[in-house]
C-alpha cells in the first residue's frame, strides 16, 4: 500500500525546493541570549529545552525566495530537523510537502 503523501508523477519536491540551516533571525544580543540560555540549558542536564540558535529554511530553486522557516529544534543537534526536511523533500511532491508544512507556496 503507497503512502498518499508519496510522489508519484515523478516530480519531488527537492526538484524546486532546497533546505538549508541557518542562524535564527535577530541581532547580536538575541543570538547572544539565546546561546547563553542553551549553554545554561545544557548545565541543567537537559532538564529545562534550550533555544534553538537556527532554522531550517526551505526556498525556491529557481530564485532563491523563502518558502519555509521553521525552528531546527534542539541547540546540540540541529541537524536532525534538517535531515526530515530533505528526507520529506525527496520522498513527497511540491504540494503534498507544503501542504504538510503549512507553507502557502502555490506550486
Amino acid at each position: 500500500m503507497s503512502d498518499p503523501g508519496r510522489a508519484t508523477d515523478g516530480v519531488r519536491a527537492a526538484e524546486l525546493y532546497e533546505a538549508t540551516l541557518q542562524p535564527r533571525r535577530g541581532g547580536r544580543v538575541l543570538r547572544g541570549a539565546r546561546l547563553a540560555a542553551a549553554f545554561v540549558a545544557e548545565l541543567a542536564w537537559g532538564l529545562i529545552p534550550g533555544p534553538s540558535l537556527h532554522d531550517v529554511v526551505v526556498t525556491r530553486r529557481a530564485d532563491g525566495a523563502e518558502v519555509l522557516r521553521v525552528w531546527a529544534g534542539d541547540p546540540m543537534h540541529p541537524g536532525d530537523m534538517l535531515a526530515q526536511v530533505r528526507r520529506q523533500l525527496a520522498e513527497r511532491s511540491p504540494s503534498d510537502f507544503l501542504a504538510e508544512w503549512g507553507a502557502d507556496e502555490p506550486v
